[in-house]
């Protein structure tokens, strides 16, 4: 978020949990070397989204400039992963890593936090979803 306070840009964004609540939203692709390659102003909604959602467009058009079968590793949070976004990248050849929220992931019967933290600290639970070959753990 890019904090702006004025009220005569159309495209000003209000979300009461960041620092700076309002301002312009902008979503990036950076590297290693923490350079932005690429990035994107939000503009508002056009309902023009896929299946994958607006978290997975906004990914699939930060990536669509990368040369696909190419072995690149992408990193992001929950607002952006889901399954039919990992399908879709592992379609171009991309590998991604990401967390991802509860609800996101259908029919996937992994231990939830209370029971993990009963068996004690270090304990964790995965899953493989052999279809699309996506492990999921907590």
């Amino acid at each position: 978020m890019v904090q702006y306070q004025g009220t005569t840009s159309l495209i000003r964004q209000y979300i009461k949990s960041k620092p700076h609540p309002w301002g312009f939203k902008v979503w990036g692709r950076a590297g290693t070397s923490e350079m932005l390659f690429v990035f994107d102003i939000y503009q508002g909604g056009d309902d023009t989204r896929s299946h994958l959602g607006q978290g997975g467009d906004v990914v699939m058009k930060l990536v669509s400039t990368l040369a696909k079968n190419s072995n690149y590793k992408i990193y992001a949070d929950n607002l952006f992963t889901s399954v039919p976004l990992l399908d879709k990248l592992l379609g171009w050849g991309l590998q991604y890593t990401g967390t991802v929220r509860q609800n996101r992931l259908p029919n996937c019967n992994i231990k939830g936090e209370k029971e993990l933290k009963k068996e004690g600290r270090g304990i964790f639970d995965f899953r493989v979803e052999d279809t699309h070959n996506i492990l999921a753990v907590r």
